[in-house]
């Protein structure tokens, strides 16, 4: 955490014009001073996560109330209240608030311990490959769907298991929200930073997956070994409940089967909603909706008005975090105080001078310094977005990131390239962007809102994770995955986009080929049935 408040000391510092910015009617101070005291706000409100001096919504709750407060009373206008509401994302918050909901009534009809009998069973009992299962299963689903949807439902199956295995929650679940972060870099949908990066790039859902599936698997297979090597006390010391594995039988099969309808409903609206245009947040709060509604007349028929009545308002006060929600809500409106300042677009410019700084300085050649752009824009991005919510630092990032494009563009176009290459080539810049963005919110609690949202539904359970010791797992993540990505990068530029990803797949490929072969050598032979002679 000292690295990542040192790393944000600069940006703070900043100069900038002391003009106002426009947001709505409000006029938002935009000078070195409006943009110092948002960031010294912002550090607070880490340094009151990391001390736990209260619960982490409260604390939100007090920086917002802080800037409220300097806008009333100082000259100084950094926050407006009307403008920080409309900065909350609405979208993200009923996303959230509905998934819950609908987790709510799957966890009364079992099918969580359902889906926990059958992992443990499938795992042998073995800690390790329950592991690897839900890292595995996790990236695949948060590549296709949102990946705060993908641990809503993946939080309680995880608790369950590691309650059936004996084994701290924490070793599943903190690999489960690594893995959600590093899977939704894969494909457009996966995160909302990448849906930014491609609108503004024009990069297709098939670009995404061409050039990005490659270094995502090579990471995921990565977080596998790490997590073995860092929870192996953890794993070593689990053993199995007598009870683990064993059929678990499901309650409600007719509420289980209407709920589980609106789940594949929502979920298409989810793969849909590029052509549809729904927002996430709407078609989640309808699935949820139609989910509570069936609910509710399937027990009204059956117990009655008043137990359908209480079941919903159980579903409804209980189910649903609003704790979790109003950290967002306040996150959010701190973070549009940094965003309306300038401190976020500052940053973002100071990034380009320093590309331009760093390659002139060097002397670097046209690949190096297209790469060494690439790195720092790689760097910066993963930095900022572990503190900051990478959604407004990528929407202001895209417009350096376009000039980069363009510049680079113009020279490799002097060199006598074709333009098909060029866009390969220079694609490069928008790669390091979405991966940056993507797996800095890996780094700390706050820095996606899957972190937040898992240890929100874990700390229900009574399983408290602090904001340090979360650190703790979170920076080796993040730094290993940004590593991984620069070693990607670099090959990109010198060996090839084409190139680097048909010999990494290929790779891939040989290393599961050599993989199912071990695991198949290692599995005993079954004996083979006696013969039994006829009689003449």
């Amino acid at each position: 955490m000292k690295a990542a408040t040192a790393a944000a000391f600069p940006v703070l510092l900043l100069p900038s014009p002391t003009l106002a910015a426009e947001a709505g009617h409000v006029a938002y101070a935009t000078g070195g001073g409006a943009q110092a005291t948002v960031g010294l706000l912002l550090v607070a409100l880490f340094g009151l996560l990391i001390a736990e001096v209260c619960h982490k919504t409260l604390a939100a709750a007090a920086i917002v109330g802080t800037m409220l407060v300097i806008s009333a009373a100082t000259p100084l206008k950094i926050m407006d209240f009307t403008v920080a509401a409309q900065a909350v994302d609405w979208n993200v918050i009923f996303l959230l608030g509905s998934m819950m909901a609908i987790v709510s009534i799957l966890i009364e009809t079992r099918v969580f311990d359902w889906l926990n009998a059958r992992m443990v069973r499938w795992a042998g009992g073995r800690p390790g490959v329950l592991a690897n299962i839900v890292i595995t299963a996790t990236a695949l689903l948060s590549a296709f769907a949102d990946n705060v949807t993908t641990v809503l439902f993946l939080a309680p199956v995880v608790s369950k298991a590691a309650r059936s295995l004996r084994l701290s929650v924490w070793a599943l679940a903190m690999p489960m929200i690594m893995a959600a972060n590093i899977g939704g870099t894969a494909t457009l949908i996966g995160d909302p930073p990448n849906v930014i990066v491609g609108v503004a790039s024009g990069l297709t859902f098939m670009d995404f997956i061409a050039f990005l599936a490659v270094p995502i698997i090579v990471m995921i297979v990565a977080l596998c070994a790490l997590s073995a090597v860092w929870y192996r006390r953890d794993l070593a010391g689990s053993h199995a409940d007598e009870a683990a594995g064993e059929e678990v039988e499901l309650r409600d099969p007719e509420v289980l089967v209407w709920t589980l309808g609106m789940v594949g409903l929502t979920f298409l609206g989810f793969f849909t909603h590029s052509l549809t245009h729904l927002p996430v947040g709407v078609i989640a709060f309808g699935g949820a909706v139609l989910a509570m509604l069936g609910r509710h007349a399937i027990l009204r028929r059956r117990l009655g008005a008043k137990a359908a009545d209480h079941a919903f308002a159980h579903c409804f006060e209980r189910g649903i975090e609003w704790l979790t929600l109003g950290f967002f809500i306040f996150l959010f409106m701190a973070i549009s105080a940094a965003e309306h300042t300038g401190l976020i677009a500052s940053a973002a410019a100071r990034l380009q001078d320093l590309v331009e700084a760093v390659s002139a300085g060097l002397g670097l050649g046209l690949q190096a310094k297209l790469l060494m752009a690439g790195l720092l824009i790689l760097l910066f991005s993963a930095v900022a977005s572990a503190v900051v919510d990478n959604i407004p630092y990528t929407i202001a990032a895209v417009t350096i990131v376009r000039v980069l494009v363009a510049g680079f563009s113009a020279e490799f176009e002097e060199t006598g390239m074709a333009a098909a290459d060029i866009g390969l080539m220079t694609n490069m810049l928008w790669w390091s962007l979405a991966l940056g963005a993507c797996l800095g919110g890996n780094g700390t609690l706050i820095g996606a809102s899957a972190n937040v949202t898992t240890v929100g539904i874990l700390e229900k359970d009574g399983h408290h994770m602090p904001f340090v010791a979360f650190l703790t797992f979170g920076v080796p993540v993040m730094a290993m995955t940004v590593l991984i990505a620069a070693v990607y990068l670099a090959c990109y530029v010198y060996v090839g986009p084409v190139r680097t990803n048909v010999i990494g797949a290929a790779a891939l490929a040989l290393l599961a080929t050599l993989a199912a072969a071990r695991h198949l050598a290692r599995r005993p032979l079954r004996a083979l049935p006696a013969t039994v002679e006829q009689p003449d």
